[in-house]
Parts: C-alpha cells; structure tokens; sequence
C-alpha cells in the first residue's frame, strides 16, 4: 500500500504552509519541513517495498548533501532544501492521479522532485524578472552591453534551433517565455544586483541566515576574519569584532532577494495537476500541429 491520498494532501498541506511563511517572513518553520520528512519516511517505510525506501530515501539523503553546498554558498536556503527532501519523501515518483501521457513515467529514475523543480524555475523566472523590472522602472536604466549582445545572439540561435526542428507555435512561445525575463535579468543583472538586492545595514538589521555580499567586502578583512556569506550566529559574531576593530558600521548584505517558496508551491500544483509542464505544452503543441 503506498498512501497516495495522503501524500498528495500532505504534501500540498505542508507546501502551503510553508509557502504562505517564506511570503510573509522570508523564513519556513523547520517544524513544517521536518514534519513533511518525518511523516513521508514512515509512509516510505510502512510500504515495506525495499526498493522503494532506497529510492526514495536515497535521493531525499543526494538532496540534503547537494542543497547543503548551495546554502553554505548562499545560492538556496536551508529552508527551502529541507522542503525539497519532504516533498521527495512523501511523493517519491508521480502520482497515479497524473495522465501518463505528461509525466515522465517511462523514466522510474527520474523523481516526480525533477518537475517540480523545472515548473517551480519556470515561475521563479518569470516572477523575478516582473518584480524587478517593476522596481528598474523608477531608476535609470544601465544595462550590461556585453550581456545584451550575448543575449541577442542567443535568440537568434534561440529562433534557427525552433526553425530547423519544426517546432509548434505554443512549444515556440514556451521557450520564448523562459528566454525574454532570463535574458532581461542576464542583461541588467549587476544594475539589479547593486541597486536593488544589496543593502548596506547595521549589525542590528541582520536577520538569521541572511546572505553577506562577500564580494563588496575588503579582501583583507574577508582573510583575515575567515567570514562566510551565510550569515549564522557565528558569522554574525565575526561581524561585531570586525566593527568592534576595524571600525565598519555598515555591512553588504543580499537583503531584497525573490522568496521561492510560492514557486515551489505552484510549480507541485501544477505538476500534479497537468504533470510536468515542459513534457505537456510540448506534445500539445506537436500534437495540434502548431
């Protein structure tokens, strides 16, 4: 018995959760994810399916691991990788409620996790790239010329791959749709990056976990205080030496970044509801012949 009702309720309970927290405070409660994981590794192990423990559990373990790289780097929050290991634990491979036709079920390697991820980017993109377009429109604009010419030659590569391969119009709109807002944040990345995402602030306003811009920071003093860019009690601790001895008042800190746990949320609905959504827009356009 594998509890597929309940997964897809836990599943969708405890992304919710944590969704409406991430937008609301920029944190998940480690309560709602350990919950997730917890309830997902009983389900795996009352199925008594062997096989089906090392899958799941395994690739639940490859997440920990990897995502823990990406926190220590600042790249993905700790809640957010503990979210991804619940939601592999509780639906390891795509529910039977999701037409085989949109989900990837002639591969068992590939985790139901994979699509989630790609729909969940695919909005994260899109999202990003309207709030931060949104903010630009008050400033002067400063776009990065080398990036705008990069960008321009991959949308002509972009158009002659479309072309020679016969693609359909809606499959054609899907890619056009993932390359304006990734080639718009690729061009005014550093303007964003500077302008609006770093914030200079005071010890006080550092709030747990927050990310250090490590590279507005004197080389020296990164050296010599060993800081890392997660912002832990610890290298907060490194902070107030650093403002104690060498005077600093105002720290760099990645203050303004896209919360994605709502992508996360959207993306698993959207995967349980149409399955992955690169695999349904894609045979629906080839299917309808445009």
């Amino acid at each position: 018995m594998n509890y597929e009702l309940i997964r897809i309720a836990a599943v969708l309970l405890g992304t919710g959760a944590a969704a409406w927290q991430d937008h609301k405070t920029s944190f998940i409660d480690d309560r709602i994810v350990y919950a997730m994981m917890g309830l997902g590794l009983l389900l795996d192990l009352l199925t008594m399916n062997q096989d089906f423990i090392i899958y799941s559990v395994g690739i639940a373990a490859a997440i920990i691991g990897f995502g823990y790289l990406f926190y220590r780097t600042g790249q993905l929050g700790g809640g957010d990788v503990l979210l991804f290991a619940g939601i592999q634990l509780l639906l390891p491979y795509y529910p039977s409620t999701v037409s085989p036709g949109f989900a990837p079920t002639g591969f068992l390697f590939i985790p139901f996790l994979v699509s989630v991820l790609a729909a969940s980017s695919l909005y994260a993109l899109l999202g990003t790239s309207v709030k931060y377009g949104l903010e630009l429109r008050k400033r002067k604009l400063a776009p990065d010329l080398p990036s705008a010419g990069a960008a321009a030659l991959l949308f002509a590569a972009m158009f002659y791959f479309m072309a020679a391969m016969g693609t359909g119009t809606l499959f054609a709109g899907l890619l056009l749709l993932i390359f304006v807002p990734g080639a718009f944040l690729m061009v005014f990345k550093k303007q964003i990056t500077d302008e609006i995402i770093i914030k200079r602030i005071r010890i006080s306003q550092v709030e747990d976990e927050d990310v250090l811009a490590t590279e507005k920071m004197p080389a020296a003093i990164l050296k010599k205080y060993g800081l890392g860019r997660v912002l832990t009690k610890k290298e907060v601790e490194k902070l107030r030496k650093i403002e104690k001895r060498e005077g600093m008042r105002l720290f760099p800190v990645y203050k303004n970044l896209p919360r994605f746990g709502p992508y996360i949320l959207a993306g698993l609905i959207t995967c349980l509801v149409v399955g992955d959504v690169f695999i349904f827009i894609a045979l629906a356009s080839f299917a309808r012949g445009f």
